[in-house]
């Protein structure tokens, strides 16, 4: 029972290539029930480990790694086959590439040991979330504005992780 929320980490991870595959073939409808149903998991493997103690190492090192894959692939593809401009593609895969460089130095150095998610990561991968989400739904009729509330929260949390590496540091 303690491996079910690796189990749906795994499977989140082998759903990725099925709704690029759906996008690509222009096929929403099913991208979207499987881009969502991938979402769930993600809400349910955390709660069953963090309600019954059923976390490992293995789970918190891949995780994080099966929520990047699906939402940078998704971006990608969205941005690829013009349901979303190149811009947004660009603010969120270069904040996250950003980040990730500068926690992996961070770490090598030794200057910092841990860096949690904040609160404004949080919410900037929920943007991220409905946003893909809305544009699969192809709701509203023009999207934009789901664009511009997602680069701005993008720019807001690498600032706030900027922000806490500077406090850290000093």
């Amino acid at each position: 029972m303690r491996h079910i929320p690796n189990v749906l980490t795994v499977l989140r991870i082998l759903a990725t290539p099925v709704i690029l595959e759906r996008i690509w073939a222009r096929d929403l409808d099913t991208a979207l029930i499987l881009f969502f149903l991938s979402g769930m998991t993600d809400t349910i493997d955390g709660t069953l480990a963090r309600r019954f103690g059923w976390s490992s190492k293995f789970g918190a090192f891949i995780d994080p790694i099966a929520d990047k894959t699906l939402l940078v692939s998704v971006y990608m593809l969205l941005g690829a086959r013009d349901f979303m401009p190149f811009w947004v593609v660009s603010v969120v895969i270069g904040r996250d590439i950003l980040i990730l460089l500068a926690a992996g130095i961070l770490k090598l150095t030794g200057w910092v040991g841990e860096f949690p998610p904040s609160v404004f990561g949080k919410i900037s991968t929920l943007a991220q979330l409905l946003t893909a989400g809305a544009i699969l739904l192809r709701w509203p009729a023009e999207p934009a504005p789901f664009f511009y509330a997602t680069a701005a929260m993008a720019f807001l949390s690498f600032g706030h992780y900027g922000y806490q590496i500077w406090r850290k540091l000093n």
